[in-house]
């Protein structure tokens, strides 16, 4: 499961992230290491604690990459993420049975 924010900071960052993931389809996400990941994504799921001792939140989403491989991210742990959805992408991944377009 994903961490829980400490800070105002993390509330506000796991806010940003929130809004700024793409509902469905293809993402590109960049993680605070460096690293970028680019696929499908399969899930997303975020929530908090009601307030008890102090409102915290979390979010994390699962993302299925073009080798099969699945992961799931911490929202904590994303520097920034945008939609991937370009025609060859979608070509790409249709190919590759991960995605069917409805035409």
């Amino acid at each position: 499961m994903a961490r829980w924010t400490k800070t105002t900071a993390e509330q506000q960052h796991v806010a940003r992230i929130s809004t700024e993931m793409p509902i469905g389809g293809l993402v590109r996400i960049k993680l605070a290491d460096g690293r970028s990941i680019e696929g499908v994504l399969r899930r997303m799921h975020g929530g908090n604690n009601a307030g008890q001792g102090g409102w915290q939140y979390y979010g994390e989403c699962e993302i299925e990459t073009e080798d099969r491989s699945r992961w799931v991210i911490d929202y904590l742990d994303i520097e920034a993420v945008a939609s991937a959805w370009t025609e060859e992408n979608v070509m790409k991944y249709e190919d590759l049975g991960l995605i069917s377009v409805r035409r």
